[in-house]
Parts: structure tokens; C-alpha cells; sequence
């Protein structure tokens, strides 16, 4: 997938990750201050895994960027290679996102709101950098499974017919047109997530039964 379908599907895990959040009280941060930092991140977690191209094609060319495009090709890769494109750096670096901040505060290295913000800002990069991986996975090259290994999985074929399943064509045209419909329908059930939990739309509940 390009740039911009990336960034409609990282707004699709922010608005998921906040509700998330609430739900389970992973944050005692405010609700609607959490979204705002999650929508920034996630955009950064998305864009995150295509630092791997060759450096003249990456968008930002900011300097921990660069560091890491560095590191990336001395270490022989490639766009979609092991060290942004497999599952299992992404879920570790996921996991650690949450462990660590709460390590850090155990200690007594930083305080309990610090620990909060670093929190969302990791897991809201962290649901970027999965966004990014499934919308990778909806294009016939797919994402590696574990860094070790050269196995890929795609969650659709090379093509059908005459439709290809490959980045840049009208199968992603398709993808970004249907992701921007379900973050507008996402994003306004995400504003008023918690007054549906607390049930203080039950009134609307009622209408749409005596409506349909």
C-alpha cells in the first residue's frame, strides 16, 4: 500500500485503540486527550515501517530516520525485509511498549503521568506499525511471519482475472475509498464511545428501535 492508504488505516487502529483503552482502563489520561495523541502517533507508527526503502524515496528524511534507514541497510535490508516487515519484531515492540513504561515507573525512574503519556504515545505508535502490517497484508506481497524466516502471508491472491492485488493499482484505489467510509462511521461511534458505555444514549437506542 502508498503513503496515504497507510495513514487512513493507522486513523482506523487509533480510533480502535482509544475505545480500547476506555474500555479496559488502560489509561487514567482523559479520554479525548488520549484520541488526539493516539490519531499523532499511530500516523507515525504507519509511516514507520517504510523507513526501509532506499533513502532517496523515503518521504521524511529526518535524522533519526536516516539512523535508521542506516541501520536497516547495514544490516542487509531491503524495503519489506525482517527488521520493519515481521510480525514478531512488531508484537514484541508492542508488548514492550506497554511493559516498559510501567517498568519505568515501578523503579521510581519516572513519574505515574509520565507513564501514562509515554504509554499511549508507544501503543499508539505500536497500533500504527500493525495497521501497517495488515494493510501490507492486503497486497499479493504480504509481510514475513518471523524475522528468521523468508515465509510470507497475504490475505489475498496475486490476482483475479484481470485484477491484480498489488500496491498502486485499483484494488488499493478500492481499499482506500472503503477505509475512509468506516473511519467516518468509526470515527463518530469513537466520540461518543464513552457515553455508550456509561449509557447515557440509551435515549437514541430507543429512537433508532421506534425509527426502523
Amino acid at each position: 500500500m502508498t503513503g496515504p492508504t497507510h495513514k487512513a488505516y493507522s486513523v482506523t487502529f487509533a480510533f480502535i485503540t482509544a475505545m480500547l483503552f476506555y474500555k479496559l482502563g488502560v489509561t487514567e489520561i482523559n479520554y479525548y486527550f488520549a484520541l488526539i495523541i493516539l490519531l499523532m502517533s499511530s500516523k507515525h507508527g504507519a509511516k514507520f515501517p517504510d523507513v526501509d526503502h532506499h533513502w532517496k524515496n523515503v518521504g521524511d528524511k529526518t535524522v533519526p530516520n536516516k539512523i535508521i534507514n542506516t541501520i536497516i541497510r547495514a544490516t542487509g535490508g531491503k524495503h519489506r525485509s525482517w527488521q520493519t516487515h515481521s510480525w514478531d519484531i512488531c508484537l514484541v515492540f508492542t508488548i514492550a511498549s506497554y511493559q516498559i513504561p510501567r517498568a519505568l515507573y515501578n523503579t521510581g525512574k519516572i513519574s505515574n503521568v509520565n507513564k501514562e503519556v509515554m504509554n499511549i504515545i508507544l501503543l499508539g505508535f505500536a497500533s500504527g506499525w500493525i495497521s501497517h502490517m495488515i494493510s501490507d497484508m492486503l497486497t499479493s506481497a504480504g509481510v514475513q511471519v518471523l524475522c528468521f524466516s523468508k515465509k510470507k502471508i497475504a490475505l489475498v491472491p496475486k490476482s483475479i482475472g484481470k485484477l491484480r492485488f498489488n500496491t498502486g493499482n485499483e484494488w488499493e484505489a478500492f481499499n482506500y475509498k472503503t477505509i475512509k467510509i468506516i473511519n467516518i462511521i468509526l470515527g463518530l461511534t469513537c466520540l461518543i464511545y464513552p457515553y455508550i458505555l456509561q449509557g447515557k444514549l440509551s435515549w437514541l437506542k430507543d429512537w433508532l428501535i421506534q425509527l426502523f
